[in-house]
């Protein structure tokens, strides 16, 4: 787990958010845990490490940035995405 949040930390030093893929989230938040209870945690950990999160649910990536927003917004093409901070 250290090693994704400094992994998010480096990248947020020279950029506004940090996309982490499924592939790799599931190193640290294993696919064998319900979805419900995987997004949890992965909204604990942004908490923890004062992240906003955003999930987009094709291919789940959760998208870590340094501000939060609102709760809930939808991308300009139409697709929903979860907001949590």
């Amino acid at each position: 787990m250290r090693r994704l949040a400094t992994r998010i930390e480096t990248e947020l030093k020279d950029h506004e958010f940090c996309a982490i893929y499924n592939s790799e989230l599931a190193h640290v938040f294993p696919l064998t845990i319900s979805a419900t209870k995987r997004k949890e945690r992965i909204r604990r950990f942004a908490k923890d490490h004062r992240l906003g999160v955003t999930f987009y649910e094709v291919g789940l990536c959760a998208v870590f940035e340094k501000t939060s927003q609102s709760k809930s917004q939808v991308r300009p093409s139409g697709r929903q995405r979860e907001r949590d901070c």
